[in-house]
């Protein structure tokens, strides 16, 4: 279940409007800011060489359509998702999802971590709209001996926190506000989309567990 989204991430915007996921009301108001949305997540961080790298993408991105998107993403907030566990608005129920998934979670990691593996090597491919929520990087391993690992890795917590949906690799550089956008909104959004050629190692030693408040507070367990 790994989605590299050949042939669909240079054409990710709807040709005529674009209305943005119900479900991104739950992060972002609409005036752009973060709203308290909890839940844990296993991710790679990232190097400092990299998060510079993809500070200059946001840039260029805020600098074109910073109006229609959320309040910036700090760069200490990249990352490349591995796999989603639980999260939601705040509250008990939430607490004790994630709760409950967290020692499964962890265990998948230390067998990960117990193989001592080298970092897998992505390439940035496109910067793209996904499932109308927010803007980001995608990535693709470099050779097919890093897509199997990464595919095995997913299908490991998979097994374990089953999703709807398959692993697209990528980073977000932004959220939109919610909204509709169409005529020069639009296509203001579509000029800011382009190519990356931005290298990223995905360091078995940075794969964690992370806890996050909103999408723009995240913490290390």
């Amino acid at each position: 279940m790994l989605n590299l989204l050949y042939g669909y991430i240079e054409n990710s915007l709807p040709e005529s409007k674009l209305t943005t996921s119900p479900g991104l009301r739950a992060k972002v108001d609409d005036a752009g800011a973060f709203l308290p949305f909890v839940g844990n997540t296993v991710v790679f961080l990232l190097s400092d060489e990299e998060k510079a790298a993809l500070s200059v993408l946001q840039d260029s991105l805020y600098a074109t359509a910073g109006h229609l998107l959320a309040q910036r993403l700090s760069p200490d907030t990249f990352h490349m998702t591995l796999h989603d566990l639980a999260n939601g608005a705040p509250g008990e129920k939430t607490q004790a999802w994630m709760q409950a998934i967290e020692p499964i979670a962890k265990r998948i990691l230390e067998d990960i971590k117990a193989e001592d593996l080298p970092p897998i090597a992505m390439r940035g491919t496109w910067m793209f709209n996904m499932v109308n929520t927010s803007i980001v990087l995608g990535l693709a391993p470099e050779d097919s001996e890093g897509e199997v690992r990464l595919h095995r890795m997913y299908e490991a917590l998979h097994a374990a926190v089953p999703l709807s949906y398959a692993l697209t690799p990528h980073i977000t550089l932004a959220y939109f506000k919610p909204g509709s956008y169409s005529g020069e909104a639009l296509e203001t959004l579509r000029s800011a989309l382009k190519p990356a050629d931005i290298s990223v190692k995905l360091d078995m030693n940075k794969l964690v567990l992370q806890h996050f408040g909103d999408m723009n507070h995240y913490i290390t367990l």
